[in-house]
């Protein structure tokens, strides 16, 4: 559990690079983040430690991440999940359609903590 009014954030991804960085990035900036290297664990982690957002940057085609995002969906249905994609023309159809929202990864040093405080802000 988070301690109030700090936001929690459950951050997905199966480059451990990118995923240190990007829970750096957000810790500093006041969330409270818990990580996962696999699309399954994160999962399991999810149903341990409900978290308030979650982020999924897993595979190039998004079709995992899709999956992934269905399942967290599943457990809890109001959870707002962005997607993180490197390249929108490579994905699989409709994998972006379960995400609240997707962000390409070039965007992210600069939109991702926008982007989820919109999710905060919207409900």
């Amino acid at each position: 559990m988070t301690r109030q009014g700090q936001r929690s954030v459950l951050c997905i991804g199966d480059d451990p690079v990118n995923l240190n960085l990007r829970c750096s990035l957000l810790a500093k900036n006041g969330w409270q983040v818990t990580s996962s290297g696999s699309g399954h664990d994160g999962v399991l982690r999810f149903q341990r430690e409900p978290s308030d957002l979650v982020v999924v940057d897993l595979d190039r085609d998004g079709s995992e991440a899709a999956l992934i995002i269905s399942e967290l969906k599943r457990i809890r249905p109001g959870v707002r999940v962005l997607m993180l994609v490197a390249d929108h023309r490579a994905l699989a159809s409709g994998a972006t359609n379960q995400a609240d929202a997707v962000l390409a990864k070039a965007e992210e040093s600069r939109r991702l903590v926008e982007t989820l405080e919109k999710f905060v802000h919207n409900g």
